[in-house]
């Protein structure tokens, strides 16, 4: 009798000559890969008791839409398809990952070396950059997820982003091409350091093409040095066959600034894993977020702020607009350890149903151990404010734009701490169109 495997057992089936095909036993990366294939199989996949999954059965939705058969995707896109896609920015940075890798050769990077690091995450960069060496896969997040883990074990040739000292660098747009003419599993994988006194802007997204399934498990990781700031976000607007599964982890010194925002519209399955890691003194955590779904789409949104030290911020809002048969799921927590006195933490999620088919779940947490705190978090979910409708119509507006009035005034809240015009016209032209 021929023996069964388990999913875990599945996912790791090719590891060993995957691993051997590109690493030698000698190399740095091997061992750190080695690390996180070990602690995906400590870790496991979420069974239907994970607290941490409970609204979105993401083992089961693998199970059933992938073969779990890891092998990388080639693609026959061509430099200049991608830079069509590239945003209007000439001074700035553009860099491009096809099926989870980084092609260094479709990228263009304008940034000096001595302002802005951008390399290939591969062995060279663990061997040349101390801080990577030591710090890849070990930011709070990584550890307690397995899709990180995962990622950790399996990601090819990702982006090293690091911030020289003192330096305030041009924007870096990140473009994910998955190609999905065939079904594809992707792990690809960003670093970004942002060294002391030193200001770094990330923006993130996604372009998929073809009809198969797609599942793509992303991990940004950031080190955010003393009195430096770091800024990413995320636009996810992908097709209903788009699987998704993606984290976001910072580490915060003192006096520094991290702040996350995630946009997302479309997709099959989406979860969203936002962890912040506030170490030292006089910190600001900011996570920022909407989801505005219609159809099926499926988008779930888990964040962590952890207060270890005292004097420090965060600040986290997301709104949601479900339309249809979408569903969405919010579980944020806040921890504000013992040593954490005067920490000020804030965390709201406000959601607007349109149909009486749309689901959301929401779960805002606090644990406190200090006594000297001031924190605070709540939810709200309902419909469309009619007495508001009905003013707007008494001064002459149609009923469906002062429905689309509101609910844009409602979601554009969400876009408050967007610096980039480029990026924040595209977001508010995809909420309006959606509202129509």
């Amino acid at each position: 009798m021929s023996e069964v495997l388990t999913t875990e057992d599945q996912l790791l089936a090719n590891f060993e000559g995957w691993l051997n095909q590109r690493f030698e036993a000698s190399s740095s990366l091997r061992a750190i890969k080695e690390a996180g294939a070990e602690n995906f199989k400590k870790l496991g996949l979420p069974s239907r008791k994970s607290e941490a999954y409970k609204y979105t059965p993401i083992t089961k939705v693998i199970e059933k839409n992938f073969d779990l058969d890891i092998a990388e995707s080639p693609s026959d896109l061509t430099k200049s398809d991608c830079e069509a896609k590239f945003y209007q920015d000439a001074d700035a940075n553009h860099l491009v990952f096809i099926n989870g890798v980084f092609v260094e050769d479709y990228s263009k990077i304008i940034s000096a070396s001595s302002e802005l690091t951008i390399k290939v995450l591969d062995d060279q960069a663990i061997n040349e950059h101390v801080e990577l060496k030591s710090n890849l896969g070990q930011v709070n997040g990584s550890q307690v997820d397995p899709f990180a883990a995962l990622n950790l074990a399996y990601f090819n040739q990702g982006v090293f982003i690091k911030a020289e000292k003192n330096t305030d660098n041009k924007n870096t747009y990140i473009y994910q091409f998955i190609d999905g003419s065939k079904q594809t599993v992707l792990f690809p994988r960003v670093f970004v350091y942002g060294a002391a006194g030193s200001r770094t802007t990330v923006y993130e997204k996604t372009f998929i093409s073809g009809e198969e399934n797609s599942l793509n498990i992303s991990i940004v990781e950031s080190m955010v040095e003393a009195n430096a700031e770091v800024r990413f976000t995320k636009l996810q607007n992908y097709t209903n066959k788009a699987y998704a599964i993606e984290g976001v982890y910072a580490h915060q010194d003192k006096d520094s600034r991290f702040y996350t925002n995630t946009f997302s519209f479309k997709g099959a399955v989406v979860r969203n894993n936002v962890y912040i890691n506030i170490d030292a003194e006089n910190c600001e955590g900011h996570m920022n977020g909407l989801y505005q779904l219609s159809g099926k789409t499926h988008v779930d949104t888990n964040t962590s702020v952890d207060h270890l030290k005292p004097h420090s911020y965060s600040n986290e809002l997301y709104k949601g607009i479900l339309d249809e048969n979408s569903r969405g799921v919010f579980n944020g927590k806040i921890y504000v350890r013992p040593d954490a006195q005067k920490t000020n933490a804030f965390q709201s999620n406000n959601n607007i149903l349109l149909t009486d088919t749309a689901t959301i779940n929401t779960k805002p947490q606090l644990e406190i151990w200090a006594d000297d705190v001031q924190c605070s978090h709540g939810c709200t979910t309902g419909q469309m404010d009619e007495e508001a409708i009905f003013y707007l119509r008494s001064r002459g507006i149609e009923k469906t734009n002062a429905k689309a009035l509101l609910l844009n005034a409602f979601a554009n809240e969400a876009l408050n701490e967007l610096q980039n015009d480029l990026v924040k016209e595209e977001i508010e032209g995809i909420i309006l169109n959606k509202l129509k």
